[in-house]
Order: structure tokens, then sequence, then C-alpha cells
């Protein structure tokens, strides 16, 4: 039972760490440098997207946490992909252009391929605020490009980027 002035104390608590948040996102997306002039994609509520850079192309894979899966079948389309071959924008399949994918609640994760979903002890943030993580992820994705038949010797290690949603 919470006592009768803790509720207030835990309301602002709550509300000045989100306009904290709110502040601090936009910060964060900084760090991401962006392919002009593509525009910067919107990462998924509820998950995010792991972005590399290859050959003057940006390279965006969704990814939903746990507990969340996308809202139509993305198993053959992995990634989604920015650049002078599109005309500098996403080929997203979703109005608007800059959201990659949605993340909708659901008990089982099928829509995407298995690499697509954050791993069931982490999150976006998790992954973000960890070096080993965050290289995990994009190896990962690196691997999968090359896979795909994508040369990623010309790849920008500084352009990589994730990018969670809120």
């Amino acid at each position: 039972m919470i006592a009768k002035g803790e509720k207030t104390s835990i309301n602002l608590l709550a509300w000045t760490l989100q306009e904290t948040l709110d502040l601090l996102r936009p910060v964060q997306e900084k760090f991401c440098k962006q392919l002009p002039p593509c525009p910067l994609p919107v990462a998924p509520r509820n998950g995010g997207l792991v972005c590399v850079t290859i050959d003057n192309a940006q390279y965006c894979k969704p990814m939903c946490n746990k507990g969340y899966d996308f809202s139509f079948l993305r198993r053959s389309r992995l990634y989604e992909v920015c650049g002078n071959a599109t005309g500098f924008s996403w080929t997203t399949q979703l109005v608007g252009g800059k959201a990659l994918a949605v993340c909708i609640p659901s008990e089982t994760a099928i829509s995407g391929a298995e690499s697509a979903y954050f791993p069931t002890n982490s999150t976006c943030m998790r992954t973000l605020a960890g070096t080993e993580t965050q290289a995990e992820q994009l190896n990962i994705f690196l691997k999968e490009l090359h896979e795909q038949g994508i040369d990623i010797s010309n790849h920008d290690k500084e352009a990589d980027c994730i990018i969670c949603g809120y």
C-alpha cells in the first residue's frame, strides 16, 4: 500500500524522469551519423533499428523487444535501405517514408526473421547501454547483409548506429 504523500512523490519522479528522457533522446539520435540526404529513420516504439552504412547507402534492420512483434510479415524483408539507388528515400512499406516498422504487443514473435528480435533478456535500450551488446547486434546484421550478397568491404564503421523507439 502506498502512503498518502508517496503517490504525489512517485508521480513527480515519473514525470521528471520522462521529461529528462524526452530531452536526452534527440541528443542520443545525434550520435548516429546520418547519410545525407536520407531522412533520419523513425525507430519502432517497443523496439529499435540497427543501422550500418555501406557504399553510401544506409541499411537499417528493424527489431522488436520481447513481448512485441511486427504489425506485418517481415520474414523476407530483413532490412530497409536508403541511398542513391532508392532516390534517397527509405524502402519502407509504411506510409510516410520514415517509420520502417511497427512493433505491436504479441505473446509470440513470428512475423520477422529470428534475428529481428532483441534477446529475451534484453531490450533495445539495454542493448544500446552496452558496448559489447551493441557490437554483437551490429556484427549479426553485417553478417546477414554479407550472406545476402552485399559487399560489406566499404562499411563505414563510424556510421554504425542503434536507434531505440519511444
